[in-house]
């Protein structure tokens, strides 16, 4: 599965998007968590999607495939010495603008909580963020 070009919601909605306000709400809710995430490979198998490595740094990105020809991506970047960790949705595939920004800031926001619940699962002695706990 290829896909080639990604896309932000604000692309697929127009610059005016009430839903990429509302996503990137919850996914800066939630974005701490996915430091305790370990086996990332794992983490994608456990809410059917790939993951692909796009840095060096610890940065990874899991896809998956909510529609045929439709695909969430959840791009994770650590932080560093100089910036906070980040967690961002992009969109893609051939059937993309089939899909209403609203059903897709939903679908972003579950298959976040679905990588939350992987960390609470695979991390039962560590006292987590509290996001954990809520999903």
């Amino acid at each position: 599965m290829e896909y080639k070009k990604f896309y932000s919601l604000a692309d697929i909605e127009g610059k005016i998007s009430p839903h990429q306000s509302q996503i990137k709400g919850a996914l800066k809710q939630r974005v701490d968590a996915l430091s305790y995430a370990g086996d990332v490979d794992a983490m994608a198998k456990y809410v059917g999607g790939w993951v692909e490595e796009v840095g060096g740094d610890g940065s990874w990105l899991i896809g998956k495939e909510i529609y045929p020809c439709v695909v969430i991506w959840l791009k994770f970047k650590p932080a560093d010495n100089e910036f906070p960790a980040s967690l961002n949705a992009l969109y893609g595939g051939d059937k993309i603008n089939s899909v209403r920004g609203e059903e897709l800031a939903t679908l972003t926001i579950s298959m976040a909580n679905q990588l939350l619940r992987f960390v609470r699962l695979y991390n039962p002695d560590i006292a987590l963020p509290a996001i954990c706990y809520k999903v």
